[in-house]
């Protein structure tokens, strides 16, 4: 199996059994495989590697082709690549691991933006797939493409029950596994790893806040909508449950962030960055009293001054992001690994002359 993942190895299949047989699409790449029926595909791909552990969606030629198109590219088209693995990423490997995540076509255009994000040299793909650390990839959605495939942003945004949710950080982990390569035991070298890589992905509640969406704050057009890839090696919950102000919250914040350190080296130099999900029961304290995020990020930077583990060299790597449900008066802290946090919009077509979504 190993000497298969050596090569980068994304499957095209016919499903020959019932009566059904899918034509080849001359287009695409990838070799294709025939199979009687879908169960005998999963424990082919099981056997060979090409899971993470749970099933998936047989990626026939017309649905990986039906992908592609959906996002506007061709099947050779370079989404990014991994130079010390010598790995190219095509948008047809991202058809394909898409469908096998159990993606909806109208997601891909979304997965693409992730994926492109991931693989910026900033994101260090190669380290934060590869760490003793375990390190996960979290997909944060904003703008009006939520809405439009049902991205969950409120109660329970983190966890189960919102297929958008699920399938699209799980495309990412299936790219990141069956093309980059990141195998458990292989070069995945994770000592214990985290559910987390299996899936990650939330939206912001832009609806729920009249802060400015992370994206905006990022440089993206305000409503455009926009992918945040941030690899975090560990998550934290700075609970306060007491603490009726502004001030008070971000205090405690802070002393989490003092407590558990930001990650951050000479190569990231000054873009290094720690994600806040700040929930409504503490953000409704900052809002009350009139605080933006650039308001509550300068309060931050002026309490962490002199936090020598907290390796983030400007206000502006402090990234807050308005999400949650009520009743838990918390903020999560998603710490980094040694990447920065990338910001990609969501477009259909190439990214120089592709049409905003």
């Amino acid at each position: 199996m190993l000497d298969d993942l050596a090569v980068v190895i994304e499957p095209e299949v016919s499903l020959l059994g019932g009566g059904l047989r899918s034509r080849t699409v001359s287009a695409l790449r990838a070799p294709a495989h025939e199979y009687v029926d879908a169960m005998a595909l999963m424990e082919d791909y099981y056997d060979r590697g090409w899971s993470d552990g749970l099933p998936v969606v047989p990626p026939t030629p017309e649905l990986v082709t039906d992908f592609l198109a959906a996002a506007g590219l061709d099947p050779d088209h370079v989404v990014g690549t991994v130079p010390t693995r010598e790995v190219t990423v095509t948008a047809e490997h991202v058809a394909i691991n898409a469908v096998m995540a159990g993606c909806r076509r109208d997601y891909m255009p979304v997965v693409v933006a992730a994926v492109r994000a991931h693989l910026h040299e900033k994101a260090n793909c190669h380290s934060t797939t590869g760490t003793l650390s375990g390190a996960a990839q979290v997909v944060i959605v904003n703008g009006p493409i939520r809405r439009e495939i049902d991205i969950n942003c409120t109660s329970g945004c983190f966890g189960p029950g919102w297929r958008a949710n699920a399938t699209i950080g799980r495309a990412l982990r299936l790219v990141v596994r069956n093309v980059c390569r990141s195998v458990p035991g292989f070069l995945d070298r994770a000592s214990f790893s985290t559910p987390a890589r299996y899936s990650f992905c939330f939206g912001e509640d832009e609806e729920g806040s009249d802060w400015v969406p992370l994206s905006v704050e990022r440089g993206v057009p305000e409503g455009t909508s926009a992918v945040t890839v941030h690899s975090t090696m560990t998550m934290a919950s700075a609970l306060d449950l007491t603490s009726r102000t502004p001030e008070g919250i971000l205090d405690s914040v802070a002393d989490e962030l003092r407590t558990r350190g930001v990650a951050g080296d000479a190569w990231l130099g000054d873009g290094s960055t720690v994600v806040l999900v700040i929930g409504p029961e503490h953000r409704r304290y900052l809002v009350d009293a009139g605080w933006s995020k650039a308001d509550a990020r300068a309060y931050l930077w002026k309490q962490l001054a002199g936090a020598t583990r907290v390796k983030v060299a400007k206000p502006e790597g402090i990234l807050m992001v308005a999400a949650g449900g009520p009743g838990m008066a918390e903020t999560w802290l998603l710490l980094p690994h040694l990447a920065w946090a990338i910001t990609e919009p969501v477009v259909i077509g190439p990214p120089n002359g592709g049409s905003k979504t």
